[in-house]
């Protein structure tokens, strides 16, 4: 009895409680990863996806030791999420917008709000504070995210590229294809066999580029002293270049340039009739430079993560458990609960999501 008692205390009872990650005086043991798991999952299922747990359950305990630290943080970067806050967004969310002009009945429409949160809730089995919390989280990710953007200098030192990407298992050989290049026009074969990253047209033009957006093609298109390494020049192309987004091919169009990276300010501060007056040229100038500068202030506020938690671990006000056989322990309870929503369910972008 003796052993199987120590068994069941191990197997059961102990990981639950033990320690997973802390933030000051804020601790999440296994059995909070597990809830925070099973919390996404139903929100998944909901949208017709489900949680991959093949990342390993350390990447969802990085999301909640990010989001606690950015709680405590706010406050000292000037922004905070109160429950107005949150009103508002559920309401964004789940209450009826009305064509503007159309006369609307307000009882109406809150009715139908309260049967839309009640509907989603009970659908994806969360509590509503469950659910007020994550809402909160993203509120401040948005924030910060704000805050950040705001504080991008202007001008930057850009440069003007284009580039062709390929998976790293695609059907193109990258070497082939630089082969290519020597001898064939490079918006050509961009267009045979570039695969879309949101950033480049039919041709593989990019346009302006600052330092940091995309920090795996810094070192080849900024150079890096550190490294012994210098930019290509203008007019060159580079070889492969093997990144996680898939393998890259740059094409230095112009060089080094202090330039404005236009953001979301200057699309709001253009009156109506300045924005009929834009050419198709201008406003894919405009929509490439609000993706790159987006891109630019996620890269930022990545570091500013990173930068977090590197802080927190020198001072010992934060602690995060590597353990691979705890984590093996939340995979398994998670694969045990039971399927939250029937696939087929509501998809990505439906009441509750933004």
């Amino acid at each position: 009895m003796g052993i199987v008692a120590v068994g069941y205390f191990v197997e059961f009872y102990r990981p639950p409680r033990v320690l997973a990650g802390q933030v000051r005086d804020v601790r999440f043991t296994m059995g909070d990863l597990v809830d925070r798991i099973r919390v996404l999952q139903g929100i998944n299922r909901y949208q017709g996806g489900r949680v991959d747990l093949s990342t390993v359950p350390f990447e969802y305990l990085q999301d909640m030791i990010q989001a606690e630290i950015l709680r405590q943080a706010a406050p000292g970067l000037g922004f905070s999420v109160t429950e107005e806050n949150i009103d508002e967004e559920l309401r964004r969310r789940f209450r009826p917008q009305p064509p503007e002009g159309q006369q609307v009945d307000e009882g109406q429409l809150d009715q139908e709000y309260d049967n839309a949160l009640t509907n989603f809730l009970t659908t994806t089995k969360l509590s509503e504070d469950e659910y007020r919390r994550l809402v909160e989280e993203e509120i401040l990710r948005s924030q910060l995210s704000v805050v950040i953007d705001s504080n991008i200098p202007s001008p930057l030192e850009q440069v003007e590229v284009e580039w062709i990407r390929m998976e790293q298992d695609g059907a193109a050989d990258p070497q082939q294809v630089r082969e290519r290049l020597i001898r064939e026009d490079f918006g050509l074969v961009a267009a045979e066999v570039n695969v879309p990253d949101g950033f480049t047209d039919s041709q593989g033009y990019v346009g302006w580029v600052p330092q940091q957006a995309f920090p795996e093609l810094d070192d080849t298109i900024f150079g890096n002293p550190d490294r012994n390494r210098a930019p290509i020049a203008e007019g060159e192309i580079s070889d492969p270049l093997f990144t996680q987004e898939g393998v890259y091919i740059v094409h230095m169009l112009s060089g080094p340039e202090e330039r404005k990276l236009r953001g979301f300010e200057d699309l709001i501060g253009l009156g109506s009739s300045e924005i009929e007056a834009l050419t198709s040229e201008d406003r894919e100038s405009l929509t490439r430079e609000l993706r790159i500068r987006s891109k630019l202030a996620q890269q930022r506020v990545d570091q500013w993560f990173d930068d977090q938690v590197s802080r927190g671990s020198d001072e010992g006000w934060l602690k995060i458990k590597f353990d691979s056989d705890l984590y093996a322990w939340v995979a398994d309870q998670v694969h045990l609960s039971a399927p939250r929503v029937p696939q087929g369910g509501p998809p990505v972008g439906g009441p509750g999501f933004p």
